[in-house]
């Protein structure tokens, strides 16, 4: 079956954990969500949130760090957000400017051979990322959803 089943895990406390453990001021996990319109990207789990605004960002494939990160099947890291290739195409970034982010980490979350959702993991005021963040390669994804896809390259 290719359905994630959310009832299985507690994706909500372990996101806290992750966070808490790690030191980062926020995380999200956005999932791909299908209606008969086409498949749009939601925010679904979040921790260290400032307000409620991530739940009206909706994004497609190739948009957002969510969007670009599900279609490429690659981390996504920006170390800085004040550089100005970032500040010039800041509107396409919108979990940036809602929750103040100055630096993220994106990773793909798999399930069955296919991204599924992107676990994400912010500073704020310039704080740099935490050493783990030069080593992602540590969080191996989160429930069922794993951060690399375990298919042999033919």
């Amino acid at each position: 079956m290719n359905q994630i089943d959310f009832s299985q895990h507690d994706y909500q406390r372990e996101l806290d954990g992750l966070r808490q453990k790690y030191q980062f001021d926020f995380a999200g996990i956005a999932l791909s969500t299908e209606n008969h319109v086409g498949t749009k990207i939601k925010w679904r789990y979040v921790s260290g949130n400032l307000n409620e605004r991530y739940r009206r960002i909706e994004l497609r494939y190739g948009r957002g760090v969510a969007g670009n990160v599900m279609k490429t099947g690659k981390p996504m890291m920006i170390h800085d957000a004040s550089e100005q290739q970032i500040q010039s195409t800041l509107f396409n970034y919108p979990i940036l400017i809602s929750e103040q982010l100055t630096s993220i980490i994106a990773i793909p979350l798999w399930h069955h051979h296919r991204v599924k959702g992107v676990l994400l993991f912010g500073q704020r005021d310039g704080t740099p990322l935490p050493k783990i963040a030069r080593d992602i390669s540590q969080i191996r994804g989160i429930g069922s959803l794993t951060s690399e896809d375990k298919v042999m390259p033919s």
